[in-house]
């Protein structure tokens, strides 16, 4: 068991989707990172939309794979954007940083597993 990802929610995505769950965890493995960066520079250019469109597909992509705390520390960061909030975030992208470090990490030897 995870704290960062359900193993039940992998486990049923595994029989349901069957091989290709190998896949879409590895697309997330790839690509989450960039859009954490995208997100990043969204806050760094003071823009609210792309903060919120960032957030938005880590919290989305993170609660399709099972992720539990993921989902919600984005959604903090979609509502900052969708408020036109862009300044003082630091704490909040570092939560979501580590939180998906974590998740990443659990995820990469669970694929190794399957």
């Amino acid at each position: 068991m995870s704290d960062s990802v359900n193993t039940e929610t992998l486990e049923m995505l595994k029989e349901i989707i069957g091989d290709d769950l190998k896949e879409i965890l590895n697309n997330f493995i790839e690509t989450s990172p960039e859009t954490l960066e995208q997100l990043k520079r969204a806050i760094k250019a003071k823009n609210a939309e792309d903060l919120r469109l960032h957030a938005d597909t880590i919290k989305g992509s993170s609660a399709n794979i099972g992720a539990t705390k993921l989902p919600d520390l984005s959604f903090i960061l979609e509502t900052k954007g969708k408020d036109n909030v862009t300044s003082n975030l630091e704490a909040e992208v570092i939560e979501v940083e580590e939180e998906l470090k974590g998740v990443i990490s659990f995820l990469k030897s669970y694929v190794e597993r399957i």
